[in-house]
């Protein structure tokens, strides 16, 4: 199952036609496994979802923070393994929404390459990320971590 889902985000994110702008390293700022800050702006990376540091909507348990950390300092750990390109790309939210709160929180979407190859690519193929992939204007609901987290560590332990 996990090579359909690498292969599947593979030919997802390759498919995508739109032009990705060079970024260095030094200009983006990880807020946590899919969002970044770059030139002032915030972008949500498409097509994966990690977990939650902390969220205002609802509870974060200590496995899912403990896992999110892991993935936001994996994620930091990759921008220095070759050149970065971010592509801004159409956020997933009915058109009289978008660059409003009401779609992504104000965030602009985009995806993040480094050395050609999607971040998300490789933090699903590490499992510090799951695919989450958006019709055109609409998103499935959000994963629960709670039970990725317990399906992939059945132990009880996220070490």
């Amino acid at each position: 199952m996990k090579w359909f889902t690498l292969i599947f985000a593979a030919i997802l994110f390759s498919t995508l036609s739109v032009r990705a702008e060079p970024v260095s390293v030094d200009a983006i700022t990880v807020v946590d496994g899919d969002t970044v800050e770059v030139g002032g702006y915030r972008y949500r990376l498409v097509g994966y979802d990690t977990p939650e540091i902390k969220t205002r909507r609802r509870k974060v348990t200590a496995d899912e923070r403990a896992l999110a950390i892991v993935a936001k300092e994996r994620f930091t750990e990759l921008l220095h393994h070759g050149p970065l390109d971010l592509v801004e790309v159409v956020c997933s939210c009915p058109a009289k929404t978008i660059g409003t709160k009401k779609c992504n929180y104000g965030r602009k979407c985009g995806i993040l390459k480094v050395n050609g190859t999607d971040v998300g690519v490789t933090l699903i193929a590490e499992e510090l990320a799951v695919p989450f992939v958006c019709s055109e204007t609409r998103c499935p609901p959000m994963p629960k971590w709670s039970k990725i987290i317990k399906s992939q560590f059945p132990s009880g332990r996220s070490e």
